[in-house]
């Protein structure tokens, strides 16, 4: 049962995503229509052997077992293991202190990938700036070097922007 309703979260939340096309989305949900029938079969098994387990088990009704959205919410995963109670993640305050630990991790890698980006943002808002204004040199024939010119005089505004915030990102703490 326990494994059952696991793959059916998994299942739930990969349907669930942006990035899962139509026919997948199609296949997932074939799958847990099927999946439903065999967590009866398996909550019934369960529900009949609960109440001889040493300690008493609490017999589930499958709405609420459907109803389950995260993992967390899996009453039934509490009982599965001897001494998981005692496990500190059981703890809620060490779970979301772990969770924020590990966005602050991910957040500094972030941070030191941005730093990579930033710079070549400037390098590239440089190289568009020279190949804009080498191009306006070279053109021949007072309408092109006009229609040139305006275009560089745009983007070179444009690039004036982000050369403001790209130094002020340069002169943030943190930035390396």
């Amino acid at each position: 049962l326990e494994g059952l309703v696991v793959q059916q979260l998994f299942e739930l939340s990969k349907a669930n995503l942006a990035s899962t096309g139509y026919k997948l989305q199609k296949h997932i949900s074939k799958g847990i229509v099927k999946r439903s029938s065999a967590i009866r079969t398996a909550l019934d098994k369960y529900n009949k052997l609960a109440p001889l387990q040493n300690p008493l088990q609490p017999t589930l009704e499958y709405t609420n077992v459907a109803s389950y959205s995260w993992l967390g919410d899996f009453e039934l995963l509490k009982y599965s293991r001897n001494d998981i109670m005692r496990k500190p993640w059981t703890i809620p305050a060490n779970r979301e202190v772990a969770n924020k630990y590990f966005k602050i991790l991910r957040a500094r890698e972030e941070i030191n990938r941005l730093n990579v980006e930033v710079r070549r943002l400037d390098a590239w808002v440089q190289h568009e700036d020279v190949t804009l204004l080498a191009a306006v040199n070279m053109a021949t024939g007072s309408n092109l070097t006009a229609e040139l010119r305006h275009c560089y005089e745009g983007r070179r505004r444009i690039n004036n922007i982000h050369r403001v915030r790209i130094l002020a990102i340069y002169h943030l703490e943190g930035y390396s």
